[in-house]
């Protein structure tokens, strides 16, 4: 019975390297997506404070102030729209995999065809 376990481990590995790796890249987003919503709420906040204490100084930065804040939702909304694609992919996989495939396929044949398109240097010189 032992003997038969070495072979089905091995045919398990791979299963379990892409659950590992899967694991890693999931962490590692978590990660990114707290450090963008710390951002976002330092930004947003160290705005706000910035506009309020500048209130009625000259010259008052505020514009710089809302500008701080602007940024924080832009980060806010870049946020959300990641959430959104990791849902969809998550839900959706075989979709989106086929998606992301035809980018792909797309953004080959474009660069393929802008190289084909390239004068040549030789015919640039005459």
């Amino acid at each position: 019975m032992k003997r038969y376990l070495a072979p089905l481990a091995l045919l398990l590995l791979p299963g379990i390297a892409s659950a590992q790796t899967m694991t890693a890249v999931v962490g590692v987003f978590n990660i990114f997506v707290g450090l963008m919503l710390a951002a976002a709420f330092l930004l947003y906040f160290g705005g706000l404070v910035v506009w309020f204490i500048r209130l009625g100084t000259w010259p008052t930065y505020r514009d710089e102030a809302i500008e701080y804040m602007q940024w924080a939702v832009a980060v806010l909304f870049v946020l959300v729209v990641l959430l959104a694609l990791v849902q969809f992919v998550q839900n959706h996989t075989a979709t989106a995999m086929l998606v992301l495939g035809f980018i792909i396929v797309g953004l080959v044949a474009w660069a393929v065809f802008t190289v084909a398109s390239a004068p040549d240097a030789s015919e640039e010189e005459h």
